[in-house]
């Protein structure tokens, strides 16, 4: 019964999202992030090369950027050498410029989950935008944190071999699985967040925790089944030729835009069902909470 429920449940959600007009948000957020990406990724280069000195070793830099931003590593390299020698009231205009370009995919970030909360009523202007380019230095941020997770994770293992007792020392395969759950420990951290804080609402943590942990997953395995796909099926390649690539990575930002909404739809719902007045508030509201989806029995008669 509880799981016939929990379908039910997942139903009731597809159809509020689809009533919702989500999946048009979704098209809007992976529009406005395409575009917003490459501003992005400079403002995250500008950021770093104010930090770097003259004689920081940039060439490897520029290629550990490059693995987490969608820019080649010569570009990456020139801008970094351009920012380091003028160091100027013009080039922190111009990265301001960069911050407020790529707020954009940010605002439509917070529009859609708002839609999936059923929430018409804006915040004002300035505060809108405020949040959207905090938005903005907290993805600068995230970026940074994944550039330098190996080189942290090395300092940590070196003080552990250094001070841990003889025969106590994790295994390479400790610190394996401790690199590889960083990100997955980020996706849940950011869209946690996000589902906190975004919706223009009184929101619980303990009622956005069970959705966030979804979202997060479901993005893990649709990212693990899209690169499959596309390294296996090719099929971007042959339809858009030189541009296949591009495609394949708009797909995948609608993908993680429809799975984002979703989880905040989800949200929504277990939010309603844990404060609604006509129900038991708390913990056991929450957990009751898919009492509200009903099963109902119809009988069939039988021809005689």
């Amino acid at each position: 019964m509880i799981l016939v429920r929990i379908v039910l449940f997942l139903c009731e959600a597809i159809k509020d999202f689809t009533h919702k007009n989500c999946q048009y948000m979704a098209a809007a957020i992976a529009f406005y992030t395409l575009f917003s990406m490459f501003p992005l990724g400079l403002a995250v280069i500008s950021a770093i090369g104010f930090l770097v000195g003259p004689g920081a070793e940039r060439a490897e830099l520029a290629k550990d950027i490059a693995a987490v931003l969608p820019v080649s590593s010569e570009l990456i390299g020139t801008t970094m050498e351009g920012i380091v020698s003028a160091r100027t009231i013009t080039g922190i205009a111009s990265f301001l410029g960069l911050v407020w370009t790529s707020s954009a995919a940010f605002a439509a970030v917070r529009k859609g989950i708002n839609a999936a909360w059923g929430i018409t009523t804006p915040r004002n202007f300035i505060r809108e935008r405020l949040i959207d380019i905090g938005l903005v230095f907290g993805a600068g941020l995230l970026v940074l944190i994944i550039l330098f997770t190996a080189p942290i994770i090395g300092v940590i293992r070196e003080i552990v071999e250094v001070y841990a007792p003889e025969g106590e020392i994790p295994g390479d395969l400790v610190w394996s699985l401790i690199s590889r759950l960083v990100s997955p420990l980020l996706a849940f951290l950011s869209i946690l967040t996000l589902y906190r804080w975004l919706p223009n609402t009184k929101v619980q943590i303990v009622y956005v925790i069970p959705g966030a942990l979804a979202a997060a997953l479901c993005f893990i395995g649709a990212q693990l089944i899209f690169i499959w796909y596309v390294s296996t099926f090719p099929i971007y390649n042959l339809v858009y030729g030189s541009v296949g690539a591009l495609m394949a990575l708009l797909v995948w930002i609608y993908i993680s835009a429809l799975l984002l909404l979703f989880g905040a739809q989800i949200t929504s719902m277990l939010h309603e069902y844990a404060t609604n007045p006509r129900r038991e508030i708390g913990t056991k509201g929450f957990w009751s909470g898919f009492a509200r989806v009903r099963v109902k029995v119809v009988q069939i008669p039988l021809r005689e």
